[in-house]
């Protein structure tokens, strides 16, 4: 199919289309299981430069997308303009109040790294390198989820532009029903230059992570799950195979482990240790701030091709993690790299803020992740890892964050088909068919 040229011979920042140098880079998420094909991308510097592309966008009869870097990415965007929003970088913490605005290009990193020295923690995922917009503004679970809930309900209100061209902050006081949407289905209703969020005050924060050989980890896994922890207390488990490949580091190639990593906002540890902790092989937990908690996880910082399927838990009984451990350590579990599954509960079961997103109710939020090599069949990977699912299918809740959604699922696998129509109204209440309806 040929594509439209847009004409943004108006636009300031720099402009690529399919036939330019560079376009092909630039034009590549960091999710390199995707690969996006925009009929242009645009760097933006202001939000002139946005009003600009959507009136080039309705007059080729396009749709316009947004993206920082790119780790969600689903789509091959064919038939839209790509935006790209690095430009929009602010920060401003308010430290007394407690709040951060942080525009739409700025990365969990950096903000953390703005962070450190205080006892202020945002709501911040397992990456240094993902945008804290799309994070927050698709639900998001991160490492202090146990006291704010999901990350979506830190969002104070949005900074937006609006279809029409209007631009400016919305919140539960000007439009509840908009903000139900922001939180949860993200920038589908128009482009979000910025977010405000609540921060949390965490003056003895202490994390860390506690490793364990492979054969222990179905007695940790529970020992875990019975631990009467507190709500100041976060935790994940995981299970990690590395595959025997030259790429990988000599000291994880071909290694099997099962890892305990935790992270407390008053230094209360007491709950893993010694039911828990006991048979680690290594152990380290240490007091730390804001600056360390998205790299806590050490997850991988360059592009890479990857498939997964996650899943929301009422429990998790022996018989599960049996199974789970099992599968996971067979030549049909081979696929998958990490098994990992996070503790949830706490201000979890409250949300205080209206989404579209809702997770109460749920114990556990379990995801797996495997990679895709050159010449990998998408489809089978997909198939293969996704068999735990149907393991973990008696203990199994509809919905999930979408920020755990995989390439191959929409909106409809994560929020309710109440919550799909209110998000259909206020698209069509904005005017907002120039805005690409991503996973809708």
């Amino acid at each position: 199919m040929t594509q439209v040229t847009p004409d943004l011979s108006s636009v300031a920042g720099r402009v690529l289309l399919p036939a330019d140098p560079g376009y092909d880079e630039h034009s590549q998420a960091h999710q390199l299981a995707v690969r996006q094909r925009p009929a242009a991308v645009v760097d933006a510097t202001s939000v002139d430069d946005l009003r600009a592309v959507l009136a080039a966008a309705r007059a080729s009869g396009l749709t316009v997308a947004t993206q920082a870097l790119g780790h969600g990415a689903s789509e091959d965007l064919e038939g839209s303009i790509l935006v790209r929003l690095g430009a929009f970088d602010r920060i401003e913490v308010d430290e007394a109040a407690a709040t951060a605005v942080v525009g739409a290009g700025v990365t969990a990193g950096a903000l953390t790294t703005r962070l450190a020295g205080t006892d202020l923690v945002p709501a911040v995922g397992t990456s240094p390198d993902v945008s804290l917009v799309p994070l927050v503004l698709a639900g998001g679970h991160g490492w202090i989820a146990r006291q704010v809930g999901l990350s979506a309900q830190t969002v104070r209100r949005v900074e937006l532009l609006r279809p029409d061209g209007e631009h400016g902050w919305v919140d539960d006081t000007s439009d509840p029903d908009l903000m139900r949407v922001l939180r949860g289905a993200g920038g589908v209703v128009g482009i979000v230059t910025a977010v405000e969020v609540d921060l949390l005050r965490a003056p003895a924060l202490t994390g860390g992570t506690a490793t364990f050989p492979a054969e222990a980890g179905a007695a940790t896994w529970r020992a875990l799950r019975d631990a009467p922890l507190p709500d100041s207390l976060n935790v994940f488990v995981s299970s990690v195979r590395m595959p025997d490949v030259p790429f990988l580091p000599e000291e994880v190639r071909g290694r099997d482990w099962f890892a305990v990593q935790a992270l407390s906002v008053d230094g209360d540890l007491s709950a893993l240790d010694p039911g828990v902790t006991a048979g680690a092989t290594a152990s380290a937990f240490a007091p730390m701030d804001a600056s360390g908690i998205a790299g806590l996880t050490n997850d991988p910082r360059e592009p890479g091709a990857s498939t997964g399927v996650s899943a929301l838990l009422t429990e998790l009984p022996d018989e599960a993690i049996e199974q789970l451990l099992a599968w996971h350590a067979s030549d049909a579990g081979r696929a998958a790299v990490l098994l990992g599954a996070r503790r949830l509960g706490g201000a979890l079961d409250d949300p205080r803020r209206g989404s579209v997103v809702d997770v109460s109710g749920a114990r556990w939020l379990l995801s797996i992740i495997a990679p895709l090599p050159p010449g990998a069949d998408p489809v089978a990977v997909r198939g293969a890892v996704s068999h735990a699912l149907e393991i973990l299918r008696p203990w199994t809740v509809p919905g999930l964050p979408p920020t755990f959604l995989g390439s191959h699922q929409g909106l409809a696998d994560a929020v309710s088909a109440e919550a799909i129509d209110l998000i259909r109204s206020t698209r069509a209440r904005l005017g907002a068919d120039v805005i690409r309806a991503t996973r809708l």
